[in-house]
């Protein structure tokens, strides 16, 4: 089955802050984490029922290497990813749609 990707507007803002907190530790570091999220959405929604339900409905992808994690739910054909969060940094902020 072919799924839509869907990402809130939330996630959008998260991405940014992580990019930018990223490129100020280290020069392409950002580009890094941008490239890591772009594998982890490609394999999201290529196989998005191979990642365990945690919370009621919600599923998490990890962004690998970097310490993020996609927190989405799967509603008929569409893929909506609600957070990405620093499991580091906001372990409590799961889950909060």
């Amino acid at each position: 089955m072919k799924y839509d990707l869907i990402i809130k507007e939330p996630v959008n803002t998260e991405i940014t802050e992580a990019y930018n907190y990223y490129e100020d530790k280290q020069e392409k570091l950002g580009h890094a984490l941008l490239d890591a999220l772009e594998e982890a959405l490609q394999e999201l929604k290529s196989n998005p029922l191979g990642y365990q339900i945690k919370y009621n409905v919600y599923r998490t992808k990890l962004v690998r290497p970097f310490p993020y994690i996609l927190i989405y739910e799967i509603k008929g054909k569409e893929i909506i990813v609600y957070q990405l969060i620093n499991a580091k940094k906001a372990p409590i902020k799961r889950f909060k749609k």
